[in-house]
């Protein structure tokens, strides 16, 4: 029983994000007969452009991705979508909700 003065401040752990990992997501396509970089360009992107879904919220290359794998985008991420299926606002979205705004 360690008294309070004794006690080490260990940092926190950071919490275990339910979307897949980026090699995950990286093996699976493989699996499927993509790259990121092939799947970029059949999409008409430039190379490697759809990469940067792995980090950052980008629902049309999600979209893509999660198609290719055979999944919904909120199944493979699904911190970045709501109950409901949408995209989360105001996540840097490539201008999603603005886009939205703006047509109404």
């Amino acid at each position: 029983n360690m008294s309070k003065s004794t006690q080490k401040n260990y940092p926190q752990k950071k919490p275990i994000s339910p979307d897949w990992h980026p090699a995950d997501i990286k093996a699976a396509l493989e699996k499927a007969g993509w790259s990121l970089q092939q799947l970029s360009l059949a999409h008409g992107y430039v190379t490697g452009s759809l990469r940067m879904a792995l980090r950052n919220p980008w629902p049309k290359a999600e979209a893509i991705i999660a198609a290719t794998l055979g999944h919904a985008p909120d199944q493979i991420w699904p911190s970045r979508y709501g109950p409901d299926g949408n995209p989360k606002s105001g996540r840097g979205e490539r201008g999603l909700g603005r886009y939205q705004r703006k047509n109404r």
